[in-house]
């Protein structure tokens, strides 16, 4: 999480200094509508609060402690019209969960942490109120796959693998945010913050967990019955720039 912030600490240090040359360099007129238009990209980071729930009813009782973990990633904006946008997105997020449960007559805690990879093809509807200032929904699918993590119980720790987790990862994700376009003298830039919810639709439970085999290479803090879904909530701040002949950076400049 110490590198995203790192990222986006030095992205808006370079945005205030484009700034402060907006008095030497007044070549690009503010009120142009063109200042506006075309892909914008980025990157994004922020935190997610995820949970696992459960289709047992006994499992879904226990006392689950909601985790706070890093997120972010890569977007790539693609206007459709003036409301509509595909963006898709390569993240990173931490998913997982944690409980607590008697065991022998003590309190032990219990927890997975898995770290994943997700391509996101999120589409979002702008209301278009001004140029500048552009809220918005967003929704849309993600799949991926947990790269590592570990599950510590029981004074016991074993890696994630393709016995303990299920390898695919399945989902979608919708909420709502708003974009903030600010033209400086040589770029346009943009400004991201939103809210949404992941919303695992596969299983997490992994094959070998499910048929029992996974015993050895597992730490089970309870019989498996169900199914276990990941959720979580996350919020990022976003940073990007657009892609046209406004951007100093581009190929028509």
């Amino acid at each position: 999480m110490k590198h995203w912030l790192i990222c986006l600490l030095l992205l808006f240090s370079s945005a205030m200094t484009l700034k402060a040359q907006d008095h030497f360099y007044p070549s690009r007129p503010k009120d142009d509508a063109a200042r506006y238009e075309g892909p914008v990209y980025g990157i994004k980071g922020g935190i997610n609060f995820p949970r696992l729930y459960y289709t047992s009813q006994v499992l879904n009782d226990l006392p689950h402690i909601r985790l706070l973990t890093p997120s972010g990633g890569f977007f790539l904006e693609l206007p459709l019209s003036r409301i509509i946008t595909i963006a898709p997105e390569l993240c990173y997020q931490q998913r997982g969960g944690a409980t607590t449960l008697k065991f022998n007559g003590s309190d032990v805690d219990y927890s997975l942490k898995a770290h994943y990879f997700t391509v996101r093809v999120p589409f979002y509807c702008y209301a278009p109120i001004s140029d500048r200032f552009k809220p918005y929904l967003l929704l849309g699918p993600e799949m991926g796959a947990p790269a590592f993590g570990k599950i510590t119980g029981y004074g016991q720790e074993v890696k994630v693998n393709s016995s303990n987790i299920n390898r695919l990862y399945l989902g979608a994700v919708g909420g709502a945010g708003f974009r903030v376009n600010m033209p400086l003298s040589r770029i346009t830039l943009v400004l991201k913050l939103e809210t949404a919810i992941n919303w695992g639709l596969l299983d997490t439970y992994s094959p070998a967990e499910q048929s029992g085999t996974a015993t050895p290479v597992n730490i089970q803090a309870y019989t498996i019955d169900g199914h276990r879904w990941s959720r979580g909530l996350e919020c990022h701040l976003g940073l990007g720039f657009f892609f046209n002949k406004y951007n100093a950076c581009g190929s028509f400049q």
